[in-house]
């Protein structure tokens, strides 16, 4: 997909999206795709943690979550730094 049809998305959000916090995670890398899982501490039972969603993104895909995500901390980043 080029970067003019990305561009050209137009993605619908419904009202009734789902928030979730999730404080572990963990990242597999396969030879074609990569595995995300997302959790949470147990509460009631120190040391242990419950997995709750699991993401499998291709690779292409994970390269680009992971460019986009670094640019949006480093942005992030430099508002809280001119807060100061």
């Amino acid at each position: 997909m080029s970067q003019q049809e990305e561009s050209t998305i137009s993605a619908y959000v419904s009202p009734d999206l789902e928030y979730c916090y999730r404080d572990i995670s963990n990242i597999f890398v396969g030879s074609n795709e990569v595995t995300f899982e997302f959790g949470n501490h147990h509460k009631s039972a120190p040391g242990n943690a419950v997995i709750n969603n699991r993401i499998v993104m291709s690779l292409g895909n994970a390269y680009d979550l992971q460019q986009r995500l670094q640019q949006a901390l480093m942005q992030a980043q430099q508002a809280m730094m001119k807060q100061e």
